[in-house]
C-alpha cells in the first residue's frame, strides 16, 4: 500500500497545512493593516494638534510680513521667499516658535539678501518674545538702532557682516538675558559702550573687525560668565588690565591685530580654564612673565608673534605641556642665546613658529625630531644645522626655513609626502634643484628664490606637469 508522504513544513506548498499557514498570514496582515490605520489616525490627530499648537499669532505674522517688505531684494528673497500670508508663520523658513504658546522665538535670516537699513521703528521690534536673532551676512547699511533693546528676551544676537556703521548703542546693555553677541565685520566707530557691563549672563562676545577703538573695555571684567572674547583686528590700544584673572571662566581670548601695548599681565596665565590665547600682531613689550603655574595648564594655543617682546624666552613655557600651537615669531632676544630644549617638553605641538628671533644660537634641526605631531614649522631667520641623514618623522605640511644659512638642499624634505608649502628662500644653497622635489604629491607652493642654484635636475616635463596640476 502506497502511503502518500506530505511535508510537515508549513511553508511548503505541498503541505496539507499550507491553507492554515495562508490563513495565519492573512489574519496577521489584517491585524497589521488595522494597527497601521489606528497608528495613522493617532499620528494625524497628533499632527492636527501640533499644527493647532504651533499656529503663530496673527499680529506676529503681520509683523514678520511687514519686516520682509522693509527691504528690497536684488536677486531673490532668500528664506523670506516662502513667507505667505495664507500659511502658518511657524512653518516659514528661518522661523521657530514656542511649541506651547506659538510665539515666534527665533528669527534666522542669515544670508537672505536683505538690502536696506534696520529702521528704528521696524516691525521686527514688535516680536517681543524673540530669543534668537540672526541677520548676519545681509546688507543692513545704516546704524544699529537703539530700539534693538525692545527685544528684551534676546539670548543670541548675531549681526555679523551687515555693513553697519556709527556707534554701538548703549541700550544694548538692557538686553539682560543676552548670552551670545556677535557684531563682527562691521564699520562701527568709537568705543564699546560701558553698558555692556550689565550683560551679566553674557558668555560669548565676538567683535572681530568691527572698527572699534579705545582702551580695553574694562566693563568686560564685570562679566564673570564670559567664556569667549574675540576682539581681533580692531583699533584698541593701551595696556591690558592687571586683574584679567577675574574672568575666571574664560576659554578663548583673542585680541590679535590691535595696538595693545605694555607688558602682558601674568594674571592671564592664571585663568584655569584658558585654552586659546592669541595676543599676536600688537605692540606688547618687555619680557614675558608667565608666573607660577602650579596646576596643569589647559592652554593649547599661544600666539605671541609679531610684537615687541624682548629678552630671554621664558623657560616656564615648558610647563604649558598641553600646547598644540605656539608662535613666538619676531621675539627680540637681542642676539642672546635661546635654549631650544624648552620646546621638547611640548610633545603635543603641531604648530611651532619661531621665525626672526634675533638669536645667535645655531639650532640642530634634529632636536625637533622628537616632536612627533609637528605639521607646521617656521624657523626662518635662525641659523640651522641640518644633518644630511636627518629624518623628521612628523608629517610636515608647512615648512618655512628662509634665511637660515642653509648651504645644501635639505634631503629630509624628500620623505615629507604631505608637504604643501615650502619656503627655503634666501639661503646659500648651490647646485641643481633636485628632481624629486616636483614629485612630492601634494606640494602646492615652493619658494627657492635668492639662492645660488644653477639649474634643475630631471626633465622639464616633470616641472611643467607639477605647475599645471597646481594651476
Amino acid at each position: 500500500m502506497n502511503v502518500k508522504k506530505y511535508s510537515t513544513d508549513l511553508k511548503s506548498p505541498t503541505s496539507p497545512f499550507s491553507h492554515i499557514n495562508n490563513k495565519i498570514k492573512e489574519n496577521k496582515q489584517k491585524k497589521h493593516d488595522a494597527l497601521s490605520l489606528h497608528k495613522g489616525d493617532l499620528e494625524n490627530q497628533a499632527l492636527d494638534s501640533s499644527l493647532y499648537m504651533h499656529l503663530c499669532r496673527p499680529y506676529q505674522k503681520d509683523a514678520l510680513l511687514e519686516f520682509k517688505n522693509e527691504f528690497h531684494y536684488n536677486v531673490m528673497a532668500g528664506k523670506t521667499e516662502s513667507w505667505r500670508n495664507n500659511t502658518d508663520c511657524c512653518s516659514w523658513k528661518g522661523i521657530s516658535c514656542d511649541p506651547k504658546t506659538g510665539n515666534v522665538v527665533e528669527l534666522d535670516l542669515q544670508d537672505s539678501f536683505l538690502n536696506g537699513p534696520l529702521r528704528s521703528n521696524s516691525s521686527l521690534f514688535r516680536l517681543q518674545h524673540l530669543q534668537t536673532l540672526d541677520l548676519g551676512l545681509n546688507n543692513l547699511t545704516g546704524i544699529l538702532p537703539a530700539s534693538i533693546s525692545n527685544l528684551k528676551y534676546l539670548r543670541n544676537l548675531t549681526l555679523y557682516n551687515c555693513n553697519l556703521f556709527g556707534k554701538i548703542p548703549s541700550s544694548l546693555g538692557n538686553l539682560s538675558y543676552l548670552t551670545d553677541l556677535d557684531l563682527s565685520v562691521n564699520d562701527f566707530n568709537g568705543e564699546l559702550p560701558g553698558s555692556v557691563g550689565y550683560l551679566n549672563r553674557l558668555t560669548e562676545l565676538r567683535l572681530v573687525s568691527a572698527n572699534l577703538s579705545g582702551k580695553f573695555p574694562l566693563a568686560l571684567l564685570n562679566l564673570s560668565e564670559l567664556t569667549w572674547i574675540d576682539l581681533r583686528s580692531n583699533k584698541f590700544e593701551g595696556m591690558l588690565p592687571s586683574n584679567m584673572s577675574s574672568l575666571s571662566k574664560l576659554i578663548y581670548f583673542e585680541i590679535s591685530g590691535n595696538s595693545f601695548s605694555g607688558s602682558v599681565p601674568p594674571s592671564l596665565f592664571m585663568i584655569p580654564t584658558l585654552v586659546d590665547l592669541d595676543l599676536g600682531r600688537n605692540d606688547f613689550t618687555g619680557p614675558l612673565e608667565i608666573g607660577d603655574i602650579s596646576s596643569p595648564s589647559k592652554l593649547r594655543v599661544l600666539y605671541l608673534g609679531e610684537n615687541n617682546f624682548n629678552g630671554p624666552v621664558p623657560r616656564s613655557l615648558s610647563k604649558l605641556a598641553s600646547l598644540v600651537s605656539l608662535d613666538l615669531s619676531f621675539w627680540n632676544t637681542r642676539r642672546g642665546n635661546v635654549d631650544f630644549t624648552i620646546f621638547l617638553h611640548l610633545k603635543s605641538l603641531k604648530l611651532l613658529h619661531l621665525s626672526n628671533m634675533n638669536t645667535k644660537t645655531m639650532v640642530d634641526l634634529s632636536l625637533l625630531s622628537h616632536l612627533m605631531s609637528l605639521g607646521d614649522l617656521d624657523l626662518s631667520g635662525i641659523n640651522l644645522k641640518i644633518n644630511p641623514t636627518l629624518n623628521l618623522p612628523s608629517p610636515i605640511k608647512f615648512l618655512a626655513l628662509s634665511s637660515c644659512s642653509i648651504a645644501e638642499f635639505p634631503k629630509f624634505i624628500q620623505s615629507q609626502t604631505r608637504l604643501i608649502y615650502l619656503d627655503i628662500s634666501a639661503n646659500q644653497i648651490e647646485g641643481q634643484v633636485p628632481e624629486w622635489l616636483w614629485k612630492l604629491p601634494v606640494l602646492w607652493y615652493v619658494n627657492i628664490s635668492h639662492n645660488s642654484f644653477n639649474g634643475f635636475k630631471g626633465s622639464e616635463d616633470v616641472i611643467q606637469k607639477k605647475c599645471k596640476s597646481n594651476a
